[in-house]
């Protein structure tokens, strides 16, 4: 939903300026950043590259529904800074589309995935899509621990619990 996009994403903003701000007690500069949402559990282990680019932003190519995924992605410095305040580009957006009169009647979104691609193609940084389909695979967890069912059906698992899942 609407909100559940935007709680998500004022978290993910306040999570990351909360780590900049500390980041000088740290010895190590971060050249990489990992996003991943809260209610997703990887399937596989991820190798993580470390020669991403400063503007450089990797994605699934899963469920994009002809934007880019929203649920996992390993960004550089300056991207990193654009991924984690794409909530204020949603905003934009979103009221930008209320004032156009041509969009009357119309929902104010089409879905968080096309927002995303919108987003970080206007700041001009280099998206790359993941050609594997089950590159980065995750599930995402319900409230109640179960686990989605067309995840289940996209990658193929049989109707599993977490715990199942976890002990294959």
């Amino acid at each position: 939903t609407l909100q559940n996009v935007f709680r998500q994403g004022n978290s993910l903003r306040e999570a990351f300026f909360t780590l900049q701000k500390h980041k000088n007690n740290w010895n190590d500069s971060h050249h990489v950043y990992i996003f991943a949402r809260p209610d997703t559990f990887l399937i596989d282990p991820v190798d993580i590259p470390s020669n991403i680019g400063n503007t450089d932003v990797i994605v699934p190519s899963w469920h994009s529904w002809d934007g880019y995924n929203d649920r996992f992605a390993v960004a550089g410095p300056d991207a990193a800074k654009i991924f984690a305040t794409k909530v204020d580009g949603y905003k934009e957006a979103i009221l930008a589309r209320r004032r156009w009169r041509i969009f009357e009647g119309l929902p104010p979104f089409r879905n968080s995935e096309t927002l995303l691609k919108n987003w970080l193609l206007e700041n001009k940084l280099n998206v790359i899509e993941l050609e594997d389909d089950w590159a980065w695979a995750l599930l995402r967890i319900r409230a109640d621990g179960r686990i989605e069912p067309k995840d289940l059906d996209e990658f193929e698992i049989e109707n599993a619990s977490l715990v199942e899942v976890l002990a294959s």
